[in-house]
């Protein structure tokens, strides 16, 4: 069985680490499942900015 990579989304891209970060953990607090995977990570410019990404796994479609 192959394993497939993460399909990460784009949220938002912040000007600053400190607004990435909380927007991370307010996604992070507002999660039920604890499946929601969260990250920051530098874009733009000379890594100038900072972007916002989620992943949250997909339901595997087995036999219920």
């Amino acid at each position: 069985m192959e394993k497939t990579p993460k399909k990460w989304i784009k949220v938002r891209i912040f000007d600053n680490y400190s607004d990435a970060n909380e927007l991370r953990s307010i996604m992070l607090d507002n999660d039920d499942t604890g499946l929601l995977e969260v990250k920051v990570r530098r874009c733009g410019p000379r890594g100038s900015q900072f972007k916002v990404k989620k992943y949250f796994p997909e339901q595997k479609k087995g036999n219920n």
